[in-house]
């Protein structure tokens, strides 16, 4: 199935889920940056830095959605104390209703921004606060912001002409992934609790 992506968004997080993937111990689920799943519906990336914060990124044939989740936002119903529905009806006013099931109850409860992309870009604002777009940012807009968070996340050098390799093409050959991680330290040394972000 052809998905509809944006700005080639999906090839930045499936290059990211390749590494990540690849440095993480399948033993230590819990160390993962990036999970992936697919039903024939949907493409979903989900990204949880551990410290609180995550983005969701589902892909279908005709549009991409954008959930993210900052704790410290303003708009965390978590924080509050008694939940607000009315934000979150403002929060994902105007997205068709065929899609609504993607996310349940809960997972719509964690959000604190919310966009959506069919050819034209959507996304209320809600009392002039970004809900904590910069989430958007772990789909590098560029390969140096890429390389220099992948080598700062993961606490190591890299071969740079397969880092942009896997950047620009999403993907490797079994050989060149492995030439790319040789050496890599255990997963156990990465830090996923640490509020470690990609610069934007």
């Amino acid at each position: 199935m052809k998905y509809r992506d944006w700005n080639e968004m999906q090839r930045k997080l499936e290059a990211l889920y390749v590494l990540d993937n690849a440095l993480t111990d399948p033993s230590e689920e819990y160390l993962r940056l990036i999970r992936k799943t697919e039903d024939g519906e949907k493409l979903h990336y989900r990204v949880d830095n551990g410290a609180g914060d995550s983005l969701s990124v589902i892909f279908t044939e005709k549009l991409v959605l954008v959930k993210g989740f900052a704790h410290e936002s303003a708009l965390n119903l978590f924080a509050k104390e008694q939940e607000e529905q009315s934000i979150l009806n403002r929060i994902y006013a105007g997205l068709p209703e065929k899609y609504h099931h993607f996310f349940s109850p809960k997972e719509k409860r964690e959000t604190t921004f919310f966009l959506w992309y069919d050819g034209e870009l959507h996304q209320n604002s809600i009392a002039e606060n970004d809900g904590g777009q910069w989430l958007l940012a772990y789909a590098f807009d560029s390969f140096e912001k890429f390389r220099d968070f992948a080598k700062d996340y993961y606490e190591q050098d890299f071969s740079e002409s397969l880092l942009r390799k896997l950047y620009e093409e999403g993907g490797l050959s079994d050989k060149e992934l492995e030439e790319l991680i040789y050496g890599a330290s255990s997963p156990s040394s990465q830090n996923n609790s640490s509020n470690v972000f990609p610069s934007t």
